[in-house]
């Protein structure tokens, strides 16, 4: 299993409430091209208006896949235009974690 999470900061709650409704434009379009849906989380300690959109990929073809599509689909060009007008620039990042197993010596 694969994990990507993305990692956005964004000043004030309009903002935060712009965020909020564009994850769920992208998941509604992850839904009509069969992707894999994301989940918006935020800290409960730490740092302030951080968020952290995740998704789970079953193996590291499909994220692939899915990462290639996305890039040339034209309608994301215009979420990720939205994206960009909301997140604090400078702020975001991105990681892709793998399920730990055990190591053979």
């Amino acid at each position: 299993m694969y994990r990507n999470r993305q990692y956005l900061t964004v000043s004030g709650v309009d903002a935060w409430n712009s965020l909020v409704a564009l994850t769920d434009d992208i998941n509604k379009l992850c839904a009509e091209r069969g992707w894999t849906q994301g989940t918006l989380l935020t800290r409960t300690f730490g740092t302030f208006n951080e968020l952290c959109f995740e998704f789970d990929y079953p193996d590291l073809a499909t994220y692939e896949r899915e990462l290639r599509e996305w890039m040339a689909d034209p309608e994301t060009g215009a979420l990720m235009q939205r994206l960009d007008s909301i997140e604090r620039e400078g702020n975001g990042y991105d990681e892709l974690w793998m399920e730990a197993e055990p190591v053979t010596i």
